[in-house]
């Protein structure tokens, strides 16, 4: 008996995928259940499990090959010298046709380049044109190869002239923090500059030399964040609301947190606790919307969003109300790390009931975010600022976030908005009852 082993659809959107790499090889007996390769779908990178096992004639479909849903990936035979030949040609032909459906070149072309992390299994099918990504920065430096470094630390740093870029962080995602100056200064372990030194410019990265263009081939997971950005702005009625936070006291409240030694505490997991907290007073927020019927949800599953090498993923931190902020920041990392390894299961992105979308790490101050259907809503957060603010009629140096909220209007009028955005503003300036 000849069995076919079509390529399977591991999400409800997905319709075609790459196969990073097979776990398998012509000649093997395959039992059922067990897994036979690895597939990039429009969203992450998941397992492949035999349901009909047999003996491997042909494996059809190369690692790196880009292919429809359903195209016959490889052939297995269930009795000892069985000929799979005449099976094999017509699998190729349904390849060929699955694959003009819409021009598309045959599945059995020369399969694309699959490229991985340094030290980490191959997890991101890339196309033949896409260039190899330089060398990773070390996990201090941003893309600029700039220390990424706390607004403490880097007063500090700039007070005692030290060399961050001669310091590994031991903040979250690397990020230079407090201790680390302190520690610098303690054991000398950074140059210091002399005092008549100016500060050093940042440098910048090299322009790139003049290059023919050439075309770029949209990955599975690309067009399908296209699709669903392209749905979204077009078909669903958007509307901002910005409130101005200030954030003194939800800096003092990270820094005291993080000096507690094995305890790591991000903005970003403060921003979530509080939103949490907030959506349970306005539950008209917590919501989705399929075009016809609105449903409230009781739990606020907040959706963090988290760039990956070929696009956006929001992972969702379920029940996000009812954890403390040190739960709430160990969830965000182990599903942050699943994320940029490619190994997220479908149940860790696929819902939530709010999204929160944070670019504050790369200095950026405000933006808008489009909203992830059927979700009615999404927070933009923009980093920390040192600005002047007023206290006591005074104007004085100050620390302030921004935050957008997007709504759709066919939920959310206004006014709801903007009520949540007050509370929201209210638990991030006095954060201490996020701790309760």
């Amino acid at each position: 008996m000849i069995i076919e082993q079509l390529m399977p659809a591991l999400s409800p959107t997905m319709t075609e995928g790459a196969i990073v790499s097979w776990r398998i090889k012509k000649g093997d007996v395959v039992k059922s259940g067990q897994v036979m390769a690895e597939i990039q779908t429009d969203k992450a990178v998941g397992e492949w499990q035999c349901l009909d096992g047999g003996t491997v004639a042909e494996i059809l479909l190369p690692a790196g090959t880009n292919a429809k849903v359903n195209m016959v990936a490889a052939v297995f035979t269930t009795k000892p010298g069985e000929d799979a030949t005449a099976a094999i040609a017509k699998a190729k032909e349904t390849n060929a046709k699955l694959a003009a459906g819409d021009g598309a070149t045959a599945a059995a072309a020369a399969p694309a380049k699959v490229e991985a992390a340094e030290g980490a299994p191959m997890k991101q099918a890339a196309p033949t044109a896409v260039a190899e990504a330089p060398k990773a920065a070390p996990a201090h430096l941003g893309n600029g190869r700039q220390p990424r470094i706390s607004p403490v630390a880097s007063r500090m740093a700039a007070a005692s002239r030290i060399d961050v870029t001669q310091l590994s962080g031991t903040g979250p995602d690397g990020r230079i923090i407090k201790r680390d100056i302190e520690k610098a200064l303690s054991q000398g372990s950074a140059k210091i500059g002399g005092g008549s030194a100016a500060p050093a410019k940042p440098k910048l990265k090299p322009f790139r030399a003049d290059r023919a263009a050439k075309p770029v081939p949209m990955t599975g997971m690309r067009a399908a964040i296209g699709r669903r950005l392209l749905q979204s702005k077009t078909q669903i009625p958007h509307f901002y609301v910005t409130e101005r936070i200030d954030a003194a006291n939800l800096v003092a409240l990270r820094e005291q947190l993080s000096a507690i030694d094995g305890v790591r505490v991000s903005v970003n997991d403060l921003v979530v606790r509080a939103t949490a907290l907030a959506l349970r007073i306005h539950p008209r927020l917590n919501t989705t919307f399929d075009g016809t019927t609105i449903t409230e949800h009781d739990s606020a599953d907040i959706s963090v969003a988290v760039a990956i090498p070929d696009g956006l993923i929001t992972p969702i931190v379920f029940k996000a109300h009812a954890l403390s902020v040190r739960q709430i920041s160990d969830a965000v990392r182990d599903l942050a790390k699943k994320a940029q390894d490619g190994k997220l299961k479908p149940a860790e992105f696929e819902g939530g009931s709010f999204t929160i979308s944070n670019l504050g790490m790369y200095g950026i101050e405000e933006f808008s975010a489009i909203i992830n259907p059927p979700q009615c809503a999404i927070l933009a957060v923009g980093g920390i600022k040192d600005d002047p603010v007023v206290r006591a009629g005074q104007i004085v140096p100050g620390k302030t976030m921004r935050v957008t909220l997007s709504a759709d209007h066919r939920v959310v009028d206004g006014a709801a908005g903007a009520e949540f955005l007050k509370t929201l503003r209210e638990l991030l300036e006095a954060p201490a009852a996020l701790l309760v």
